[in-house]
């Protein structure tokens, strides 16, 4: 199947913020959160974020587990 028009862009994306870098999360529409009720990824170096984007793009593509529980994943 070929796709024609623009590429398909992932979920998360490394930016600058008004301070510093942010890795921003396409369906929150904001900073990404790195855990459940913690710490947005927003005032980092672009290193940090960079980092922490292919953290979040691993997370959001590996297969989910018996011991995933529904907060693991951030679902309810």
């Amino acid at each position: 199947m070929e796709f024609i028009g623009r590429p398909m862009r992932g979920r998360f994306l490394v930016r600058q913020g008004g301070n510093g870098w942010m890795v921003y999360d396409s369906e929150l529409k904001g900073p990404a959160q790195i855990e459940k009720n913690g710490a947005f990824a927003e005032k980092l170096t672009k290193e940090q974020a960079e980092t922490l984007e292919k953290l979040f793009t691993t997370r959001e593509n590996r297969p989910l587990t018996k011991k995933d529980g529904p907060s693991s994943r951030g679902e309810c």
